[in-house]
């Protein structure tokens, strides 16, 4: 009974552990949504000709009267991907053009 328990153990261990160790496939090739660190690391960001980040933001925030709590370049369009919380607390997402 001992070994069985110890098995089920690490197979338990090896099931819940096993995402962490397969890597998530490249957003690139998904044509998904990263961090501007991601997106310079891929290259995305010196082949698009981009608007600035921080306009985008100071506009989105200056409409919505909200504060961006999360900021994120999709290469489809490509768009920015922008997580807004209002002055309520209700979170919304708002998509800009990139260029």
């Amino acid at each position: 009974m001992r070994v069985s328990e110890k098995l089920l153990r690490v197979a338990c261990t090896a099931i819940l552990c096993a995402p962490l160790l397969v890597s998530a496939p490249d957003a690139h090739a998904q044509g998904g949504c990263v961090s501007f660190a991601q997106a310079r690391k891929a290259g995305w960001i010196s082949g698009l000709n981009l608007r600035s980040a921080g306009a985008v933001k100071q506009s989105v925030e200056a409409r919505t009267g909200g504060k961006v709590v999360s900021f994120k370049i999709c290469r489809s369009g490509p768009t920015y991907k922008l997580t807004v919380m209002s002055p309520n607390g209700n979170v919304m997402t708002v998509t800009e053009p990139a260029q």
